[in-house]
């Protein structure tokens, strides 16, 4: 089967596999279950990364980025984004948790970017233009049907218009540094400043409205 058709299919496979086994393990598991949903999602995107574009495009895509400083500094203003958010609940923060965000916080952009922008910026669209329109409709929807089933903070509007400002910059800044590596360290940025951890385990709940009908179907899930 042809590679870009692969790309194309391949987030509807991603997101429907973590959102089946997120479901089912929920019930198991409980509030810990972002661990094994985050550990499946890493592996699966890693997996059809390699297997559809191969190590030499992964390597490629680690290149030392091209381009201005403009562009590292863009990265770093939108890795603060939801830093308002980290200091509206400095009070909550515990050591062991704020300990373990930064660790997802580290670990999460390098799956993420590699995948949704690394991934499928080269392997749907010819035009990097609608390869990035593609990649980011999808990279939301993952955030609101796989974290979205249990943490109430991945399933509201503000999330979207986050997320859409994020994924712009983030495509550009790949497209014109041809390299993920500003990418990743404003997504570092993004998920240590959103309390990564908190808001699975639903400690941090955004006030911001919620989307009635996830509200809805993720209530009955659990």
């Amino acid at each position: 089967m042809n590679k870009r058709v692969l790309g194309f299919i391949s987030p509807i496979v991603l997101i429907f596999i973590c959102s089946v086994s997120t479901v089912l393990l929920n019930k198991v598991i409980g509030k810990w279950i972002f661990i094994p949903a985050f550990i499946l999602y890493w592996g699966l995107s890693f997996l059809i990364t390699v297997r559809i574009a191969g190590i030499s495009s992964i390597k490629n895509w680690f290149q030392k980025p091209d381009g201005k400083a403009g562009w590292l500094i863009l990265s770093i203003i939108t890795g603060f984004i939801p830093f308002t958010m980290f200091l509206s609940n400095l009070p909550i923060i515990t050591f062991p948790l704020m300990l373990l965000s930064i660790a997802f916080a580290v670990i999460n952009p390098f799956f993420e970017q590699l995948y949704w922008k690394g991934f499928l910026l080269d392997y749907t669209f010819k035009s990097k233009i609608a390869s990035s329109i593609y990649s980011s409709i999808f990279f939301i929807m993952g955030h609101l049907f796989i974290w979205g089933i249990f943490s109430h903070g991945n399933r509201n509007y503000f999330l979207i218009g986050s997320l859409a400002i994020m994924c712009t910059v983030w495509c550009l800044v790949r497209v014109k540094t041809k390299s993920l590596w500003w990418c990743i360290i404003s997504h570092i940025l993004v998920d240590v400043f959103n309390l990564f951890v908190f808001v699975m385990l639903n400690i941090v709940v955004p006030e911001q409205g919620y989307i009635a009908v996830l509200e809805h179907i993720f209530g009955i899930i659990k």
